[in-house]
């Protein structure tokens, strides 16, 4: 298939189809002419490119990740399986992370709530002549 149907097909613009291409995400298409002719194969892998991104991985990731694949062959997943377990180890840490600031967050709200006169910043009014213009 040509890069205008692979671009419909999977909502890529073809501009990242390029990209995708030359960082080695996807397999070279061959050549008829001057214009790169797609395997079947290229859609599905271009999808999962564009499905991981949407989780948050970056294509140099992907790349890192992914091995090189020849054209008419589905790549090896092992590695985006493994990157995954590595983002989602990652993300629950963030969430740990943010639930015991939440945490933190509540107890300080009711220490303030139970005693509101620790954030009085009231001055005293000076009364004396001295302190009147």
């Amino acid at each position: 298939m040509y890069i205008g149907d692979l671009s419909k097909r999977t909502g890529a613009s073809r501009k990242a189809i390029y990209l995708y291409e030359e960082m080695g995400l996807i397999p070279a298409p061959i050549r008829k002419g001057t214009y790169r002719v797609y395997a079947p194969e290229t859609v599905g892998i271009v999808q999962t490119i564009r499905c991981a991104q949407s989780l948050g991985f970056k294509l140099k990731e992907l790349a890192d990740t992914l091995p090189r694949t020849p054209a008419g062959q589905r790549p090896d997943f092992d590695g985006i399986i493994e990157q995954i377990g590595r983002k989602r180890h990652a993300l629950q840490e963030r969430i740990d992370s943010a639930r015991t600031q939440i945490g933190l967050l509540d107890e300080l709200r009711q220490r303030l709530a139970d005693s509101p006169s620790a954030w009085a910043c009231e001055k005293p009014v000076d009364s004396s002549p001295k302190g009147r213009l």
